[in-house]
């Protein structure tokens, strides 16, 4: 096999199909590495969590929340989560080596103040969602996630997509490694905006890559790598 063709077939590897066996189930949580034996240790002061910067008060608060109750969303809610994915003079609110911007963003809505139910792109430099599919089938949405807790209230589901191609084509093979990285850096930009916002964001652990895509109408060479659930 060709060293270009091993970052698809490893996302293609890596991907979930219905029926597929789901990770994690009845085995030990990992844990953190700690070392037996260290020359020393060192006890870090309480962190700020109140007073100074908000970015404390904001850290403190930050852990993901299933959506609980079925209310709409405000397009300021996007607007405000958006914010660090947005082309702003050619830069976003997140590091891009190489700025090759990989990631793309789609926001599939069921309840969003003055916007009709539908799938929506992120248009970043424009800063607009752009419709590109109507009314969802939230069975199949639900199917898609395997059913992850809280799907059927969440307002709005965020979907983050990478074209490794972006990367490979500045980076060579290293490319595939770089955009899942940064698919991780917005989901986490964006995360952190709707903790702010006081609104219940969490992932979707387990997602059916194809279901996904075929529901997008993804393109070859574009690959689903995150789903968050966004409500109140």
């Amino acid at each position: 096999m060709k060293k270009k063709d091993f970052g698809h077939s490893f996302l293609a590897y890596t991907r979930f199909s219905p029926g597929q066996p789901l990770p994690g189930n009845g085995k030990r949580m990992p844990t953190a590495k700690v070392y037996a034996s260290p020359l020393e240790t060192i006890d870090l002061p309480e962190p700020r969590k109140t007073g100074g910067s908000q970015t404390w008060r904001l850290f403190a608060q930050m852990a993901p929340q299933v959506p609980e109750l079925e209310l709409t969303l405000q397009l300021s809610d996007l607007a405000q989560m958006l914010m660090p994915l947005a082309d702003r003079d050619g830069r976003r609110g997140y590091v891009s080596s190489a700025g090759a911007y990989p990631v793309e963003t789609y926001l599939v809505a069921r309840r969003v103040q003055d916007t009709f139910p539908g799938v929506y792109h992120f248009a970043v430099k424009a800063n607009q969602l752009e419709q590109i599919a109507g009314g969802p089938d939230w069975q199949e949405w639900s199917q898609a996630l395997a059913a992850a807790p809280g799907v059927e209230r969440a307002g709005v589901l965020i979907v983050f997509t990478i074209v490794p191609e972006r990367s490979v084509s500045r980076q060579g093979p290293r490319g595939y490694r770089q955009a899942l990285m940064e698919a991780g850096k917005a989901t986490h930009a964006v995360f952190t905006a709707a903790v702010a916002l006081g609104l219940a964001a969490s992932e979707a652990e387990v997602f059916y890559d194809d279901l996904v895509s075929r529901l997008l109408g993804l393109p070859a060479g574009e690959y689903p790598v995150a789903v968050m659930l966004v409500g109140r």
